[in-house]
């Protein structure tokens, strides 16, 4: 045998024998848990014991947790301990140590979780937390039957306090869904949903993504998640690369024959103006609570024409009805008061849309999704601008936020809406 042979014979040897070592190891690691015991060592701060959060963030958390385990309950109160801490040091946490392995969910949580944080470092502002109150509200819990999961649903209210924006507090409310898998050691989490709209934006970004590439989410397994999530990520960075707020061209505003009182809508929407019961709530509440406010500025209710024409609560007398007497669709619709705004004539509201660094406190911003449809409204109250004057985000309220930069709700397709004053021609 020639000396190349055995050299090529023993490079083989070699390499099947670590082939075999590989893989020995792999079914020791796995067979008798030493990847369960080195999760315990160096990772098991996973909810619970004396651990913190990577992020030092002062987070207090009140939860009512009478529907709910005391496992349950740590999972629940640590996991946005970690999510709220790395708001405020805008970093974000590890949140693996809360879900099942190899959970899509995860995957898409992470990349919401990154896409937000990104926002909030786009801000002008120090939105540093001085302080961050939380209060978990359990709405239900029910146990699937046949099966180890538990289906929690929540309301979480955050309060949070600024150190860079003169002691302004945020608040901010929303419904998260938990899927929950229970075992004796510690729940995980197996499917997470939220309302929070930087987690809906995101969660477009993604399915504009997939759709490109002929997939649904559906189509997909764990393995696959990443490459979408991290292709979603940096479609989602470049979109609010380009996000410039220009300033606006007046020469084409109407003159209202009388003015709005802008200062005080905006300080209705942030006083809580539309939690009064004197109108009922309706399916896009966010734009019933921006139209209350609208007319707590001194806008009349239009009652001429006809129902799409109008934009009004009730007539001579209240009506909770949704006909011609009752609550006109502009006053509760996203869509139909955009277009109101743009159409009206005569009597009634005078607006115009205006660019995105156009808005001034009172004025109305419709975040767009990528149907070009208005995902949310919000009234401007707050405008940060730059030295010379050149606004560079806006604080924004609605029936479910309150003083939250703009930017943080990750759209970087929105209108502003500007509300000029009111005709009686």
């Amino acid at each position: 045998m020639s000396r190349k042979t055995r050299t090529v014979l023993t490079a083989l040897i070699v390499v099947v024998l670590t082939a075999i070592y590989v893989v020995g190891l792999f079914l020791l690691w796995d067979v008798f848990g030493i990847q369960k015991t080195l999760d315990d060592i160096f990772e098991k701060d996973i909810y619970g014991g004396n651990n913190k959060p990577v992020s030092s963030t002062n987070v207090t958390i009140t939860l009512d947790g009478k529907s709910v385990t005391e496992a349950e309950e740590l999972l629940i109160t640590d996991y946005f301990t970690y999510i709220y801490a790395g708001y405020g040091a805008r970093t974000p946490e590890n949140l693996s140590r809360f879900y099942e392995k190899q959970s899509s969910f995860e995957l898409f949580d992470d990349l919401a979780y990154r896409y937000e944080i990104e926002m909030l470092n786009r801000c002008p502002l120090d939105l540093t937390f001085g302080s961050c109150e939380l209060t978990i509200d359990i709405k239900r819990r029910h146990a699937v039957p046949k099966s180890t999961k538990v289906e929690i649903d929540l309301v979480l209210s955050s309060s949070v306090k600024y150190r860079g924006c003169d002691g302004r507090s945020g608040t901010r409310k929303e419904s998260h869904s938990f899927v929950i898998e229970e075992s004796e050691k510690k729940p995980l989490i197996k499917e997470h949903t939220s309302d929070r709209l930087c987690y809906k934006a995101a969660q477009d970004a993604l399915d504009t993504v997939l759709l490109a590439n002929g997939y649904y989410r559906s189509d997909l397994n764990y393995s696959f998640f990443p490459k979408y999530t991290e292709a979603a990520l940096e479609m989602l960075n470049k979109r609010a690369e380009k996000l410039v707020f220009t300033p606006p061209d007046t020469s084409s505003y109407e003159e209202p024959e009388y003015e709005y009182d802008r200062n005080t809508a905006a300080n209705s929407a942030l006083n809580g103006f539309g939690r009064s019961a004197a109108f009922k709530e309706y399916d896009e509440n966010d734009a019933n609570y921006v139209s209350r406010c609208i007319f707590e500025g001194g806008i009349p209710m239009d009652s001429q024409g006809e129902r799409w024409d109008q934009w009004k609560w009730y007539d001579e007398e209240v009506n909770f009805e949704r006909k011609k007497t009752g609550c006109s669709v502009t006053w509760y619709d996203r869509e139909a008061f955009y277009k109101y705004t743009q159409v009206n004539k005569g009597f009634g509201m005078i607006a115009a849309e205006t660019s995105s660094g156009g808005g001034a406190c009172g004025d109305v911003v419709q975040l767009l999704g990528d149907d070009g449809k208005a995902a949310a409204e919000f009234m401007i109250t707050g405008v940060l601008v730059t030295q010379n004057g050149t606004v560079k985000d806006y604080l924004v309220s609605n029936d479910r936020y309150s003083s939250v930069s703009l930017l943080s709700m990750g759209y970087t397709s929105f209108r502003v809406i500007h509300i000029i004053g009111y005709s009686t021609g």
